[in-house]
């Protein structure tokens, strides 16, 4: 298994969740999580895609982890907690 695979909707919004981060708006096809990092305000636009099991490429995955204010590797520590 590769150190960081690719995740789906589910499991990114589990990681948020355990993070504190609150879904704060649903607009259309994507949600926004609202929470903390290091006592700053944060907003993860999380996209809806045709399935909550369908992965995320790369780039998008990318975009929300930057959004949260963590690295990828402490976002990725929140998968298995």
């Amino acid at each position: 298994m590769p150190k960081y695979p690719p995740l789906d909707r589910s499991q990114v919004e589990s990681i948020l969740k355990k993070l504190h981060f609150q879904n704060k708006r649903q607009k259309a096809s994507h949600a926004h999580w609202e929470g903390y990092t290091e006592g700053r305000r944060r907003i993860v636009t999380v996209d809806h895609l045709k399935s909550k099991k369908e992965k995320y490429g790369h780039k998008l995955l990318g975009k929300m982890i930057e959004q949260s204010g963590l690295s990828k590797e402490e976002f990725y520590s929140y998968l298995n907690k």
